[in-house]
């Protein structure tokens, strides 16, 4: 027969098992680099200086798995990546890249080369989760089908009809599909990452991808989706649907005098962010 202390060694032994994350992770968007003079709020040079900061202090950490970056590195400059890719790569973690617009201010074939993001979109894995990294410029003005989607909202006076946007094209569809069916199959939960909401509660309308509605509905479909994490929008914001959370995350680039980043811990139940000053904190409890 088990002890009276036995059992409550067990109890407590369970209780700080579920207070440990799974693992944790940092993400970083809209770094926005550029030797350049400021513009209103972004302050394009001081960038390098909260990046190297945050990198100095993530270094001393031992709990994080991986980074993740979700776009424009850069503003508007292909050769400011020269300076500011190094920073970033300086980091002692596993680091991702999810391509923004401003980063296509380097052609597309020399930023997939140096971003290591091949296709523009792929994916990776933790143990009971899929990490899901789309390109939101697979259309955009310079593609063969980017210009007839933007004629289209912007006839329909759509917010979203910027040019600055883009959209997800159909074999990207396609593939998004055939790996959330292969995550349920697995048992996984899906994160996925983009540079751009999809969610006009979590944003602004003006940043929405172009085709945000198709791929909403896509995540939509599939119960393994957990969330759905992007930049762009520089004021961040946040709203859950259908037992999604999608997170806008702040922009480095108009964080003020401090950096920005958020922490992400991964618990069997819930998400945890915890950001730096100008980041907000968030649990998100997971369905």
């Amino acid at each position: 027969m088990i002890s009276r202390l036995a059992v409550a060694l067990l109890a407590a032994t369970s209780i700080t098992l579920a207070q440990q994350p799974e693992f944790s992770f940092a993400v970083f968007t809209d770094i926005q680099y550029g030797d350049q003079p400021d513009s209103g709020r972004r302050e394009y040079r001081r960038s390098l200086a909260k990046l190297r900061e945050a990198v100095e202090t993530l270094n001393k950490r031992r709990d994080l798995d991986f980074a993740i970056q979700l776009g424009d590195l850069i503003d508007s400059r292909a050769p400011d990546l020269d300076t500011i890719l190094p920073v970033w790569q300086s980091l002692s973690i596993r680091t991702y890249n999810v391509a923004g617009n401003h980063d296509f201010s380097a052609p597309r074939r020399e930023l997939v080369r140096r971003l290591d993001i091949n296709a523009g979109y792929y994916e990776f894995t933790r143990p009971g989760w899929r990490f899901l990294v789309l390109d939101g410029m697979d259309l955009s003005i310079g593609s063969p089908e980017g210009p007839a989607m933007l004629q289209k909202l912007k006839d329909a006076n759509a917010p979203n009809a910027q040019e600055w946007n883009g959209g997800i094209g159909e074999a990207q569809l396609a593939w998004l599909k055939d790996r959330l069916g292969k995550a349920a199959a697995a048992h996984e939960r899906v994160i996925a990452f983009c540079h751009f909401p999809i969610l006009t509660e979590s944003s602004t309308p003006v940043h929405l991808l172009w085709n945000h509605d198709a791929v909403r509905g896509v995540l939509e479909a599939s119960h393994a989706v957990a969330g759905w994490f992007n930049g762009h929008d520089h004021n961040g914001g946040y709203a859950v649907r259908d037992g999604i959370h999608f997170v806008t995350f702040p922009g480095m680039v108009e964080s003020g005098a401090g950096t920005s980043y958020t922490i992400l811990r991964v618990f069997q139940d819930r998400l945890e962010l915890s950001g730096t000053p100008n980041t907000p904190s968030r649990t998100l409890r997971l369905r």
